[in-house]
């Protein structure tokens, strides 16, 4: 079979060769792409000749498109797209507008904005730059915490005749909220329409969010319904908002007052909402409310998402239900939603504590099919599970997993591990 694949991927490359050298693009594209639908595995230097061709030929847009496809296909896309974009700029081709955007976009999505900063506005100092790539390169700044530099490129762009947008100064909010630097985020706000830019209702609900997370609720339901509900910009998101802060601070009673507004003032609630309440019923002890609120739920044509499930699933492992909460996590399955991390490690829990240890490593082994790593919680659940069981064999086995990933094994199970394996 490989023997067959490898013949093929030669009479690819040949025929791709031919339609190089006579200057045929497009059947050259056509070829390639047959290749990249086929069985036979493409490499790295096959993606690069191409791109080298579209670069010669000028035609960047799809030159950004076939390194974009690299991804998907496990090729190392950061070292390839640097070393394209140096040769693009020694030959004198000035990459344009498209191809800026998608280097900035995939660099600063995968957290090298320093790399994207550099390969922009680094070495095509004299080049202008539209707004778009501006507020990538400053949220891109702004996550990694470098408030200086972004600040720096929002007065870089000005000079260079390039305003700030909303979405420049909503980057900035969405910072200030983040790092509760409310009186900031005021100002900001104030600055927006000092300049003739009208927060939206992504504004206000950053500001409502980040009022409600340094627990200042009066203020941020004063917010909501002082000036967001007078420009008609409150929606479920915002009430979402303030019933999980509400929540959060054992008020369900207002939380439920809060959730009967919003149904009055016609704003539909939607599974977020359902999930906060029935989170919150349950934590305090109301099985039968949570329950009243999930019939309410799909009696309005809304299900359970990956979260609800979750959380439904971990509080009936904690009360003992065990049976319950693997039927539920089954139902998920089958009503195609795909469990997390998160999930699994819930239903691990509960069966660690319910004595049935043996049957977590076979979910061990699912979620792993399922194209989802193991975190350290994971490891943690079932070699912890396995050693009270006296497993030792099958908890070293998955201990050495664990290792091999770069996780660490709490320091009591190691040396409880240890201790048992040597006596």
């Amino acid at each position: 079979m490989y023997k067959t694949l490898g013949k093929h991927l030669l009479i690819y490359r040949a025929r791709i060769s031919n339609y190089m050298k006579t200057g045929l693009v497009n059947d050259t594209l056509q070829v390639f792409d047959k290749m990249t639908q086929s069985d036979c595995r493409v490499f790295s230097i096959d993606y690069n000749r191409i791109i080298g061709v579209l670069i010669r030929n000028s035609h960047f847009d799809l030159a950004v498109c076939y390194y974009n496809e690299m991804k998907p296909v496990g090729i190392g896309r950061f070292d390839n797209a640097v070393e394209m974009w140096h040769t693009m700029i020694r030959k004198g081709l000035i990459p344009d507008s498209k191809a800026c955007r998608a280097l900035v976009f995939g660099l600063c999505g995968s957290g090298k904005v320093g790399l994207a900063y550099e390969l922009t506005l680094g070495i095509l100092r004299g080049q202008k730059f539209n707004t778009e790539i501006y507020n990538a390169l400053i949220n891109g700044f702004c996550r990694a915490g470098r408030i200086d530099k972004a600040q720096a490129i929002k007065a870089f762009m000005r000079r260079n005749g390039c305003e700030p947008d909303l979405v420049t100064y909503n980057v900035f909010l969405n910072y200030c909220c983040n790092e509760l630097m409310l009186e900031e985020a005021e100002k900001l706000i104030e600055k927006m329409e000092g300049n003739g830019l009208e927060p939206d209702g992504y504004s206000y609900n950053q500001f409502l969010r980040g009022l409600c997370k340094a627990n200042r609720l009066d203020k941020a339901y004063k917010l909501m319904i002082d000036k967001m509900e007078a420009k008609g910009l409150v929606d479920v998101v915002s009430y979402n908002t303030i019933i999980r802060a509400v929540c959060k601070t054992d008020l369900s009673k207002k939380a439920y007052n809060l959730f009967g507004e919003m149904e009055r003032k016609g704003i539909a609630p939607d599974v977020v909402t359902f999930t906060i309440l029935i989170e919150a019923s349950l934590k305090e002890g109301n099985p039968s409310v949570a329950k009243a609120l999930y019939d309410q739920m799909i009696s309005k044509g809304l299900f359970p998402d990956r979260v609800l499930y979750t959380f439904i699933i971990d509080y009936l492992c904690q009360k003992g239900e065990i049976g319950t909460a693997q039927s539920i996590f089954d139902d998920m399955v089958k009503k195609g939603i795909a469990p997390d991390v998160i999930s699994y490690n819930a239903i691990i829990s509960g069966f660690c504590k319910s004595s049935r240890v043996t049957e977590a490593p076979s979910l061990y082994e699912d979620m792993q099919a399922r194209g989802l790593n193991p975190d350290e919680i994971t490891f943690n659940l079932i070699v912890g599970g396995l050693i009270q069981e006296k497993n030792l064999s099958v908890a070293s086995a998955i201990w050495d997993q664990m290792m091999e990933k770069g996780f660490t094994l709490d320091r009591d199970l190691s040396e409880t591990l240890i201790n048992a394996i040597n006596s």
